[in-house]
């Protein structure tokens, strides 16, 4: 009998709000398990954590590391120590933390690295000293960690070429296009559209545009506000912006800049949402919206996407080219004034233009994001890698 392979993913943390990446790898999880391999997962949530259940693999929660998830995590290198023999092959996700130190020393080159982003160019934009931060880390420590990997695992070739255009140098790491996608979500329209109407009433019999994602500047929320601002004589549909803030003083920033320009009772704001109820707010929407400076992937609008529903963002998404080649939506620069003008240019569509536009979101999905597409090939990636 041929024995099973087994597989074990590090991941810093399950918590949902960790963003799109964490829904992409359980999906994977699954997916992966239906292809005959036996994958676990390990993370530096707290033990007791039981943020999802898996029928077919184990969560291992070794507890939380000093100064959070992603730095120096002893309990993590001996759990790792001490079962690493248990498997045949380690996908690492996310860079820049102690984990991928751990896989550098101990897992003696049998491990790939999904980045999720954390090279793009816009990465430089966050600040001077993050980029220098970033940049001796790079030199010292992380380069050295993605260079003993097999190699690292990108979801497209506008990627391979961001990296070209990075702000470390990246020519002499292994690169692999691997397909990425979800598994499309299967749940009971009305219960889950009462779910969400119950949430949020004033928007029953509502049309509005959805943001879904982190709330932060990178994502370009107040474009957002601001685009509105710019068309809201002619413009009257309500925006619901939907996720965790990034901090304080932006949330501040937002709420402020929606006050200033009276859009209280058009532009809402709520914490993040999982289950029903997000699920309930993406098939309520009309479309989702996003003003983002850059996106590797957009797992939100991909969801978006597998519901039918039309994405409105810009250029600085790797997918844009395909949401373009299938009419799937409307694609813009990310400044206020082009936002709007695709913002109203979508919101006068008739309903028979919107209803192809939904026809066209659900095949885009189906043809290039859907994980049990053959190009979505991580399971046969793992599997030539383990007989190498």
């Amino acid at each position: 009998m041929r024995k099973q392979i087994k597989i074990l993913k590090l991941m810093p943390t399950l918590n949902p709000s960790w963003g799109g990446p964490v829904k992409a790898i359980i999906d994977s999880t699954i997916y992966l398990s239906k292809q005959g391999l036996k994958v676990d997962i390990v993370t530096c949530d707290p033990i007791n954590s039981n943020f999802h259940n898996l029928n077919q693999s184990k969560i291992i929660n070794t507890g939380p590391s000093f100064f959070g998830n992603f730095l120096f995590s002893p309990k993590l290198f001996f759990w790792l120590l001490r079962n690493r023999k248990k498997y045949d092959y380690f996908i690492v996700h996310a860079i820049w933390d102690f984990k991928n130190i751990l896989a550098r020393f101990l897992l003696k080159k049998k491990y790939s690295l999904f980045i999720h982003g954390s090279l793009h160019p816009s990465e430089a934009k966050r600040g001077l000293f993050k980029t220098l931060k970033k940049r001796f880390y790079w030199w010292l420590i992380e380069r050295k960690n993605l260079l003993n990997s097999r190699s690292i695992l990108l979801t497209s070739s506008m990627e391979i070429k961001q990296l070209n255009k990075t702000f470390v140098n990246t020519s002499k790491i292994k690169k692999t296009i691997i397909g990425f996608g979800i598994l499309k979500k299967e749940f009971n329209k009305t219960q889950t559209l009462k779910k969400f109407y119950k949430k949020f009433p004033y928007l029953k019999k509502k049309d509005f545009f959805l943001y879904i994602g982190r709330i932060h500047k990178q994502k370009g929320c107040e474009i957002i506000v601001e685009s509105v601002n710019l068309i809201k004589d002619k413009f009257k549909k309500k925006i619901l912006i939907m996720g965790p803030f990034s901090n304080l003083l932006y949330e501040l920033y937002l709420r402020n800049l929606v006050k200033k320009y009276n859009l209280e009772n058009q532009i809402f704001f709520a914490d993040a949402e999982f289950g029903d109820i997000k699920w309930g707010a993406l098939y309520a929407s009309k479309a989702m919206i996003s003003a983002t400076h850059g996106e590797n992937f957009g797992i939100s609008f991909v969801e978006s996407l597998s519901l039918g529903k039309p994405v409105l963002t810009t250029f600085k998404v790797n997918i844009y080219k395909d949401i373009l080649k299938y009419n799937a939506g409307l694609i813009s620069k990310d400044k206020a004034k082009d936002i709007s003008k695709i913002l109203l240019k979508f919101d006068l569509f008739s309903k028979k233009k919107i209803k192809e536009f939904s026809k066209n979101s659900l095949l885009c999905f189906r043809e290039n994001f859907d994980l049990t597409l053959k190009k979505n090939n991580l399971a046969s990636y793992i599997k030539n890698e383990v007989k190498k």
